[in-house]
């Protein structure tokens, strides 16, 4: 049999490549010379050349294709005619069935499964996509890998420097300006905020935004260009462009774009106006000459740049990669016939948290290549996608502009009427009459279907160029599809900031009167749902997962970027439970890496974070609680490797887990485990999930030993009674009575009557006998309250707040009872003798990792959890222990009491911490020798995560690690 030529299966695979995306049509060739300037009878395999894109080659060779990595490589830098140097080429590996014969080849190309890699960079040492081995995907994944390649992240850097230092030069010029005061107060007032800087930033940003928009859509609408308003004069700019927008939001409508940025314009003299324009004009069209000012998400990441409120409106930018990984992830489940263009006229889509829109657009572009890999036109979508299936809010009209703006330019050309994007009303005043003219944003929808619009970009015309008629957000509770969403984390309790009364409603300078009505406002909607999963201490985030179970349908899919809090905080017991018992196909994506911003999917938070999405249970569905924990090893790098990433995860098995590889790169590791189970998350090692599942469930599982063994846990609570909290104990402050805890807390200043241990002082505290650090000097009038406090004493305490990469100890015992504190809350156990094992066990390697499994892990290097989730910590079960145990225990107490231990993080090489280990597992508990071979390996493994040791150089392997 004949075989079939490269070159033939090149044209096939050409084909098939331009029914998967519109503008490949006309934009894809194969095998042409003249492509390269640099070289034209070099001949690229396949180039892709679509207007206003990065091009994009592919280099082909029959597997095994050994020269087909160095071929590919050696097109980055090359310039294709007409466009910019190539930043990406996709070397492919075809299958060898493919060169036998030709019949059906058109069907065999189309259902192949390719391997291949993405080359970027510098064409002497490429970056390479996997970093080994090959991705193995079918047409449409190629297709998509081309997608995410056609984007240049080198552009987009570019263009965000060039639009950072217009918008700051405008915002100078602004406020040097003689009419400034009269100027901010006016551009306040149009975005329904308090004037200043960042307000200033704001519009200036939507006036560039504007600009850049209109010359996207000055061709196919006959409207003046960029380059056509610069060859005017100066003084005229001004009037020329709001002459051009009136004229647009009169006879072409784009109302969201163009009606925010005109009022804003008209609000600057004359003078003022052409002389920020001056800065904003010339850097629109440097934009556009880049190629990425019309449909590149520029004008939302510098908006997002310039908040400077972001304290206490948390309005935090999702990073394009994760927005990109976490829509992939959420559409992926939509049940929707992509091939058909009815089957879009009944979907919804919304974010009502909706910042300027990142999310949305991300799913937005999600929808639509699923379209365009089906066959279609997805230009033919957009209109009634924007009219009608996107729903999007934010209390921040600038960044309702930006999000209707952003929807706009992912096809410009095409026109429509109104969006559905809404600015909320918020604050006092702003509300209804049944509110008492109180109102929180979006979460007002959580209590109905229906809100006023305070001022929404998506108004409805009501003739072509009279008055627009203010449209109220109807969003019934149920209709929705997908809610997306990257809300708020603020907390609308405060316990810290005590100039801040109600942070999560400080923004916008809202008075302390303001602040606390909107609280109640908020327990008021709270109070009316049937099983909330908000709750006060969790922050607004929390409130947020209600609206969304709220307005998803049955069958529907949630997709959010929320605290890793979520996963293990005691705050968010009930929106875990909810999830459990509503929801099916739990998974939650977290990052375990070293470093706070490292494991944060948002831009700037300081904050792990955690990507969740679920599916909301139908009537035939049960909810099992289970969910899929996948740990990257870092946030994805690019558009391609998120949405590979994406693409591989609802593959994964259904039970156990494992390694996540994308060919022989390692990303990540999966777990399969119950969503109550969060230490799950952002874990390297899976076998650390294993043991700690196994052990509180009282089973000793180590690798390389054989299971079976059994050790006695329970809860801390079953074997005493915590001590109270902190602050119904005393504080520093002196203050006026009434007073919550009898005690002033002062240093030691003698021989105390009331002895407290406080604070923690970390080389204090590395021996497990511990002396108490301050004494509680009783207030006026409390003697009776500081007695009943006193009965609370005891011996042994437990921490809250483990810094494990410094501290040593999770419980402590004083040489006589004494009062616990903020650090340290007081343990009553039921029976003296057994503070020693408990003392013992806590200490021990698989006491440490017992803590760190229970607490919080959110910030780097640490474990935390509550007074209130301290009884819940597994322990060894001291009730077991025979007579002679226990008097073991207190031999071997005695004999470790003052041997000094390294911090927990340093276990893999702590001596001491070894034989605590050997005392605790072999001689106390019986347990065979060969548990400690294993035991070691288990320690090492520990010691070696992310959340562990926080990036520091004690690290087991830390330099390796950063040298890979």
């Amino acid at each position: 049999m004949p075989q079939t030529s490269e070159a033939t299966v090149n044209a096939a695979l050409a084909d098939a490549l331009r029914g998967k995306h519109p503008l490949w049509r006309e934009a894809l060739g194969v095998e042409q010379s003249d492509v390269f300037t640099e070289n034209s009878a070099l001949r690229p395999d396949i180039v892709v050349r679509p207007q206003n894109f990065q091009a994009v080659v592919l280099e082909t060779e029959f597997a095994p294709a050994r020269g087909v990595e160095a071929d590919a490589a050696g097109r980055l830098g090359l310039t294709p005619a007409g466009c910019r140097p190539l930043e990406q080429v996709i070397a492919v590996r075809l299958p060898t069935a493919l060169r036998s014969g030709q019949a059906d080849l058109p069907t065999r190309v189309a259902e192949a499964s390719y391997e291949y890699c993405v080359l970027s960079g510098d064409a002497s040492a490429p970056g390479r996509w996997p970093r080994a081995g090959w991705r193995q995907g079918g047409l449409d994944d190629l297709a998509r890998t081309m997608e995410q390649a056609m984007v240049s992240s080198r552009l987009i850097e570019e263009g965000m420097n060039v639009l950072e230092e217009a918008v700051y030069s405008a915002t100078v010029a602004v406020e040097r300006s003689a009419a400034a005061d009269i100027i901010l107060t006016g551009l306040g007032a149009t975005l329904n905020q308090r004037p200043g800087t960042q307000t200033t930033r704001m519009a200036m940003t939507i006036i560039a935004n504007a600009v850049i928009f209109q010359d996207s859509i000055a061709s196919r609408h006959r409207l003046m260009s960029i380059r056509e308003l610069v060859l005017k004069k100066q003084d005229e700019w001004d009037l020329a462009i709001l002459q051009t927008w009136n004229h647009i939001i009169a006879e072409v409508n784009y109302w969201p774009v163009f009606s925010l940025a005109a009022d804003l314009l008209e609000r600057l003299p004359t003078q003022v106006a052409n002389h920020i324009l001056r800065f904003l004009v010339p850097a629109a069209r440097t934009l556009v000459d880049l190629g990425v000012g019309s449909h590149q998400d520029l004008a939302g990441q510098m908006f997002q740049r310039l908040i400077a409120d972001r304290k206490f409106l948390a309005t935090f930018y999702t990073r394009p990669e994760s927005a990109t990984l976490l829509a992939e992830l959420a559409v992926a489940r939509l049940p929707v016939d992509w091939r058909n263009l009815a089957a879009y006229r009944a979907l919804r889509v919304a974010d009502l948290s909706c910042g300027t829109g990142t999310l949305l657009v991300a799913a937005y572009r999600a929808l639509l290549s699923r379209h365009r890999l089906a066959g279609g036109d997805d230009r033919r979508l957009h209109r009634f996608m924007l009219e009608r299936a996107i729903i999007a809010a934010d209390i921040m009209p600038a960044a309702a502009h930006l999000c209707a703006a952003q929807l706009s330019s992912v096809h410009p050309a095409e026109g429509f009427d109104n969006t559905r994007v809404y600015t909320m009303p918020y604050g006092i005043g702003a509300g209804t009459e049944k509110n008492r003219g109180v109102a929180i944003g979006s979460l007002d929808l959580t209590a109905a279907g229906q809100t006023r619009s305070l001022f929404p970009t998506g108004q409805r015309q009501a003739t072509g160029g009279g008055e627009a008629e203010v449209e109220d957000l109807e969003l019934q509770h149920g209709s929705v599809d997908l809610v997306i969403m990257n809300p708020p984390f603020t907390r609308p309790t405060n316990h810290e900031i005590a100039e801040v009364p109600v942070p999560s409603f400080a923004g916008f300078s809202t008075t302390e009167d303001e602040q606390r009505e909107m609280s109640e406002r908020l327990a008021k909607i709270r109070s009316g749902l049937l099983a909330p999963g908000g709750h006060g201490n969790a922050g607004l985030a929390s409130n947020f997962v209600d609206l969304a179970h709220a307005k998803v349908k049955p069958g529907g899919t949630v997709a959010l970027v929320l605290p890793i809090t979520f996963l293990q905080g005691a705050s968010w017991d009930a929106a875990r439970q909810l999830f459990a018992t509503e929801y099916t196909d739990v998974l939650v994506v977290t990052v375990a890496a070293a470093g706070n911003t490292d494991r944060a999917f948002s831009a700037d938070t300081g904050m792990a974070e955690a990507l969740l999405v679920a599916t909301k249970a139908r009537k035939k569905d049960t909810p099992t609680g289970a969910a899929l924990f996948v740990n990257l090893s870092r946030r994805p790098r690019s558009m391609v490797e998120a949405s590979d990433l994406a693409l591989l995860m609802p593959s994964l098995p259904t039970a156990g887990g494992g390694p996540l590889l994308i060919g022989e790169q390692r990303l990540g590791t999966w777990i399969r485990a119950r969503l109550e189970d969060g230490g799950c998350a952002a874990l390297r090692e899976p076998a650390l999930a294993e043991a700690m599942l196994a052990l509180t469930d009282g089973a000793l599982r180590l690798p390389r030993h054989p299971p079976g063994l059994k050790l006695p846990i329970a809860p801390l609570g079953a074997l005493g009674q915590r001590g109270p909290l902190d602050r119904d104990i005393g504080n520093k402050h002196e203050g006026r009575p009434p007073f919550r805890g009898p005690f002033r807390i002062l240093p030691v200043g003698g021989v105390p009557s009331y002895p407290v241990l406080w604070a923690h002082d970390a080389e204090r505290e590395r021996r497990m006998v511990v002396e108490p650090d301050r004494e509680g000097l009783v207030r006026p009038g409390c003697d009776e309250a500081a007695l009943s406090v006193w009965q609370t004493a005891s011996t042994l305490h437990f921490t809250l707040d483990f810094q494990v990469n410094s501290q040593s100890l999770t419980a402590s015992v004083t040489p006589a009872p004494c009062l616990g504190g903020r650090a340290w809350p007081s343990f009553r156990t039921t029976r003296e003798e057994w503070i020693a094992p408990l003392a013992l066990w806590s200490n021990s390697t698989l006491g440490l990792m017992a803590f760190w499994w229970l607490g919080s892990r959110q910030q780097q290097g640490r474990a935390i959890t509550t007074i209130s989730a301290l009884p819940a910590l597994p322990v060894l079960d001291v009730r077991t222990l025979r007579a002679e145990q226990l008097e073991r225990a207190a031999d071997i107490f005695a004999h470790f009491r003052t041997e000094p231990l390294r911090p927990a993080n340093e276990a893999y090489r702590d001596e001491v911490r070894k034989a605590l280990d050997r005392a605790v597992l072999v001689e106390l508990m019986e347990l065979p020798e060969d548990v400690l071979a294993p035991l070691d390996n288990l320690r090492l493994q520990w010691c070696a995560e992310p959340s562990v040791h926080g990036g520091k150089e004690t690290a087991p392997g830390l330099a390796w690690e950063r040298a890979a």
